[in-house]
């Protein structure tokens, strides 16, 4: 089946059981279903971010802001189906690979269909992120004392403002996956910026519901992408995105 046609199915499977899906997650956080199609059975560990995304080094780890914690890419797993994981959405990573390889930013571009996978894959991202931060408790933040009542409450509900409620959250974590199931990113376009880099090592980060960074060193290509915001044009986007990245940047080596 070609990838394509792959892609329709994952999107009718979605459709059919988001509602079941995000009821799941809500009444049971770590409830053990595929989170793509809700299947309870043949479940496989999905990594969040890709392993061939950091070459498969088990000492990478990230930070999470919220409470300081630091975790390794190569443990950061979510369930899938092997249906949702190795046949459609490891379908997606083996053409976005061979893509990223043949494509030399400064002679050519990616086709808009290649532009398009990009925006779905950055998508599925945002959607298992959104899914690990309810399955993570706050613990404590590093370098404070243990509460045991906020130590028990999921990661998601810090990310953001507040006074960002447990409904938000979860309509947010809705949201999320129906995006997934919608065909046409023509409309997202703008909001992806694609990046030729020199830089010689990965490097993520990321903000819940707002925006995702990703450097993939080995393709000398990084991709950011608004989730929300939409652009006039891509030069928008591009301004605003290099401004964040700066940001980050500096924050990152003081």
């Amino acid at each position: 089946m070609s990838l394509n046609k792959k892609l329709i199915e994952f999107r009718k499977k979605i459709r059919k059981n988001q509602k079941n899906i995000i009821d799941s997650i809500i009444d049971d956080h770590s409830t053990n279903i595929c989170i793509f199609c809700g299947k309870a059975d043949d479940l496989t560990k999905e990594h969040v971010i890709p392993q061939w995304v950091y070459d498969r080094c088990t000492k990478r780890n990230f930070v999470t802001t919220t409470n300081k914690t630091s975790q390794t890419y190569n443990k950061t797993t979510v369930p899938a189906c092997k249906d949702c994981n190795n046949s459609i959405l490891g379908e997606l990573e083996r053409y976005l690979k061979h893509r990223f390889n043949d494509i030399d930013l400064l002679e050519e571009y990616f086709t808009d269909s290649d532009i398009e996978k990009i925006i779905l894959w950055l998508e599925t991202l945002e959607y298992k992120l959104q899914v690990l931060d309810l399955r993570r408790n706050l613990n404590k933040v590093k370098g404070s004392e243990y509460i045991p009542y906020i130590g028990k409450i999921p990661i998601a509900m810090f990310q953001g403002p507040m006074d960002q409620s447990p409904s938000k959250v979860f309509s947010n974590l809705r949201n999320s996956l129906k995006t997934l199931s919608v065909k046409s990113k023509v409309y997202k376009r703008n909001s992806l910026c694609v990046l030729h880099t020199k830089n010689p090592d990965f490097y993520f980060f990321h903000s819940t519901n707002n925006f995702i960074f990703i450097e993939l060193a080995q393709y000398n290509v990084a991709f950011f992408y608004f989730y929300k915001e939409e652009f006039n044009s891509a030069m928008e986007a591009a301004s605003k995105a290099k401004k964040i990245v700066k940001n980050e940047y500096a924050s990152a080596v003081t």
